[in-house]
C-alpha cells in the first residue's frame, strides 16, 4: 500500500506531521510512505525512518507555474497512491493533489481540497494539530485511535548528525549537561527580544549551566559567546540543530520549529508565546513542556502565525516578559 501524505506548510507544520507518519508505519507494517513537502523541510525528513520516500514541491520555486505543478501532479499520479492524506489547507495544494486520481483522498471540511476528497473530517479545533492531522487516519482506522502517547518519542536526527554534534561540543568544551536557547523565528513578533535572551543567557551562566545557542546564519553572533556558551548559528544543517537540542537538558525557544523539534524528541521544552497562544494547536507536543505568557494582556492574540509588527507598537507580549521569569520557569521544568 501507497499513502501519500501533502504537507506543505511552515517547518514546525511538517513536523508535526511525523506523528502521523509514524502511525502508519506502526499501524500498515510494509506501508510505502511518501510525503511530499517544502525543500527546507524535505532536507530534514529525508533519510529518516518516518518516510520511505521525499517528494519536494517547490511552491515559491520551480513548481509556482501551473505547468510545473501539473507535471508533479503527474509524477504522484504514477505512483499509483492508494490514499493521499491532505492536512494542508490551501488552494495550491488543491490543485496539485487534485490530479493524482488516488481511490481515497482525506483532508479536512475546510480545506481547499474537500472538493476532491472522497473523505471529509471535520476540523478537530481543540486538538494539538498533531491529533488533528492523527485524526486523518479514522477513514483508515476506523475503529482504531492515535494519540502522542502510542507514537512515542520521534528522532530527527540521524546518528551521524549527533556525533558530529558532539565533536563539535566536545572542542567546545561542552558537556552533557547543556541548555539550548533557540532565539530565532520567522515573524519578528514572536521573537523574544534578544537584550533579553542575552541577559538570560548570563544568567544561566552564573547558575553554573552550560549553554548552546541554535539558529540561522542571521542570528551568529547576536548573544554572545564565552566560557560555557557556544554559538551554533548558521554552523549546523537543521538536522545538526536537532541533534543538538535532542542532547540537551532543557530546550528555550520561542513559538517555532525548536519547540517542535524538542517536544518531538522527548527533551523538556520550555516556549515563549507572544502574539499567539497554545490554544491554537502548536504548544509543545508533550508533557514534558511549559509555556511562558502574558496572560493578562487583552491584546493577545493577535495573529495566527505572528506579524511583522506589532500592531499597536508595544511588543509587550514578550517584551515584558523578563529573564528572571524564564529562569525560575526553566527551574520548574528542570525539577518536575
Amino acid at each position: 500500500m501507497t499513502v501519500l501524505v501533502v504537507q506543505t506548510a511552515f517547518l514546525g507544520d511538517v513536523l508535526l506531521s511525523l506523528p502521523l507518519l509514524s502511525a502508519l508505519g506502526h499501524a500498515f507494517p510494509g506501508v510505502r510512505r511518501v510525503l511530499v513537502t517544502t525543500p527546507q523541510a524535505a532536507a530534514v525528513v529525508d533519510g529518516l525512518p518516518h518516510a520511505e520516500d521525499v517528494v519536494v514541491f517547490d511552491k515559491r520555486g520551480r513548481h509556482r507555474g501551473a505547468a510545473a505543478r501539473r507535471a508533479l501532479s503527474a509524477e504522484l499520479r504514477d505512483m499509483k497512491p492508494d490514499w493521499v492524506l491532505v492536512p494542508h489547507k490551501s488552494f495550491r495544494t488543491a490543485m496539485l493533489v487534485k490530479p493524482v486520481g488516488a481511490p481515497r483522498l482525506v483532508t479536512f471540511d475546510d480545506a481547499s481540497a474537500r472538493r476532491y476528497a472522497t473523505d471529509r473530517i471535520v476540523y478537530p479545533w481543540p486538538l494539538h494539530d498533531a491529533d488533528r492531522q492523527l485524526a486523518l487516519l479514522r477513514p483508515m482506522l476506523p475503529d482504531d485511535v492515535w494519540t502522542k502517547e502510542r507514537v512515542g518519542s520521534l528522532d530527527i536526527c540521524t546518528e551521524e548528525d549527533r556525533q558530529f554534534v558532539r565533536s563539535v561540543l566536545d572542542a567546545e568544551g561542552i558537556g552533557q549537561d547543556y541548555v539550548v536557547v533557540a532565539p530565532g523565528t520567522v515573524w519578528p513578533t514572536k521573537q523574544w527580544p534578544l537584550e533579553h535572551v542575552r541577559m538570560f543567557v548570563g544568567d544561566l551562566r552564573r547558575s553554573g549551566r552550560q549553554v548552546v545557542i541554535v539558529g540561522d546564519a542571521s542570528l551568529a553572533g547576536s548573544i554572545g559567546t564565552g566560557d560555557g556558551v557556544v554559538d551554533l548559528c548558521g554552523r549546523t544543517t537543521l538536522r545538526q540543530a536537532a541533534a543538538a537540542i535532542r542532547g540537551a537538558r532543557a530546550v528555550v525557544a520561542n513559538d517555532s520549529a525548536p519547540i517542535h523539534i524538542a517536544s518531538l524528541q522527548g527533551v523538556p521544552v520550555l516556549a515563549l508565546f507572544g502574539p499567539t497562544v497554545p490554544e491554537f494547536g502548536f504548544a509543545p507536543y508533550g508533557k514534558r513542556a511549559q509555556v511562558v505568557q502574558r496572560a493578562d494582556l487583552a491584546c493577545r492574540p493577535c495573529s495566527p502565525h505572528g506579524s511583522r509588527q506589532c500592531p499597536i507598537g508595544t511588543h509587550e507580549c514578550l517584551a515584558g516578559i523578563r529573564p528572571d521569569t524564564v529562569g525560575r520557569a526553566l527551574d520548574e521544568l528542570l525539577t518536575k
